[in-house]
């Protein structure tokens, strides 16, 4: 009686149990892991120099550390030029998948990262919130990455690895400033690797 009440009960708390449905699409809503974020390797001597590393608080929490020089403002005469690589099925690199161009650099990228804008403004201990930015070096303790989630880019896209070069060029088109992260999007439920 005791193992037929035993057998009774588990399959009932297996059958009430929630059916989590979680597709494997290949686009989607995602999360934002990122993985490397680094100088472009023609960074010489531009008047915009971005030192940004990431580095481990805890085994969940990852930080932005570094700083910024600005010899110039980043400014609205300056141009965004933003190119995003996705990695092949073969390996390498994938240049062109997504390319965003825009005048008013520094608009854009208020724009562009919403009220991450802001955080990394405080982090950086950046006197305004508004553009133009001035010059000086801005150094962070460590921003959490998580605060940049908080963004407009677009809520749905392809998962995988992804690499985005960004550089803000002058109105001669010439690169004042360049910088390259890699991340990856992956599914919500998904754990990073």
């Amino acid at each position: 009686m005791i193992v037929k009440m035993f057998v009774l009960t588990g399959f009932f708390s297996l059958y009430q149990t929630k059916n989590v449905f979680m597709p494997n699409l290949p686009l989607g809503e995602y999360r934002l892991v990122i993985d490397k974020v680094y100088p472009c390797a023609s960074m010489k001597n531009h008047p915009i120099n971005y030192n940004l590393y990431l580095s481990k608080k805890t085994s969940s929490i990852k930080e932005l550390k570094g700083n910024i020089t600005y010899l110039i403002p980043l400014d609205d005469t300056l141009t965004l030029d933003a190119n995003l690589a996705s990695w092949g099925l073969t390996g390498g690199w994938i240049p062109n998948s997504y390319i965003v161009i825009k005048k008013k650099a520094c608009s854009s990228i208020k724009n562009l990262f919403g009220n991450a804008w802001f955080a990394f403004i405080k982090d950086f201990n950046i006197p305004v919130d508004n553009c133009p930015l001035p010059l000086g070096t801005y150094i962070s303790s460590g921003l959490d990455l998580k605060k940049l989630e908080d963004n407009n880019f677009p809520k749905v896209y392809f998962y995988g690895k992804y690499r985005l070069t960004v550089r803000l060029k002058n109105v001669e088109d010439k690169v004042v400033g360049c910088y390259v992260a890699e991340f990856n999007l992956i599914r919500p439920w998904e754990k990073p690797i």
